[in-house]
Formats: structure tokens, C-alpha cells, sequence
């Protein structure tokens, strides 16, 4: 699948993902061609999100991102991500908005 075929609540997840770093919004659009559909990508976002909550650390030094972000922050903004994505997963699919974009 595209991100173009992503419902608006579930676009939204790149939003965030972006807020929390341009890294992570990338990482999240790539993917989204390895998934059959909307719920096996959204799945498997929120297991890359608590990933990353578990060792975010990790993740900002593979993007060499260490020293240019505040860690507590990040630390805010990826729970912010992972709740979103917990919403959107127990939406229904025909409640999450459009596909056209």
C-alpha cells in the first residue's frame, strides 16, 4: 500500500511521527509499502513506537540525532504518537476519515 491510501486518521500518525523527528516520519512512510493494508501497518507502528519508548537512546544515535535533541521531549512526543496510534487501531476502519488525498 501507499501513503496515499492511508485513512486521515491514520495520515495523522505521520504527522506526529514528524513532530517527533523527520527520521521517525520517513522510517513510517517507507514502510508503509511493506503492509497488505491500514490495520498490519498501524500494528506495526505502534511495536516500532514502544521500541523506540523502550530505548530511545538507541534511536536518536543510529540517526546520529543525540546531541540535537532534547531527550525528555522526545520522550513526550513519541507517548503522544503511541496513544494516537492506540486510538486510531481501536477506530473502525469506515471512522477514520478519507483515503483520497
Amino acid at each position: 500500500m501507499d501513503t496515499d491510501q492511508l485513512t486521515e486518521m491514520a495520515y495523522g500518525c505521520l504527522r506526529l511521527a514528524d513532530d517527533a523527528s523527520d527520521c521517525l516520519k520517513t522510517e513510517f512512510g517507507a514502510a508503509c509499502s511493506k503492509f497488505r493494508d491500514e490495520d498490519e501497518y498501524l500494528e506495526r507502528i505502534l511495536a516500532y513506537v514502544l521500541e523506540i519508548e523502550a530505548e530511545p537512546e538507541s534511536f536518536l544515535d543510529e540517526w546520529d540525532l543525540v546531541d540535537s535533541t532534547n531527550l525528555r521531549t522526545f520522550r513526550q512526543k513519541l507517548r503522544v504518537l503511541r496513544e494516537y496510534i492506540q486510538r486510531a487501531i481501536a477506530t473502525p476502519i469506515g471512522r477514520r476519515g478519507k483515503t483520497e488525498w
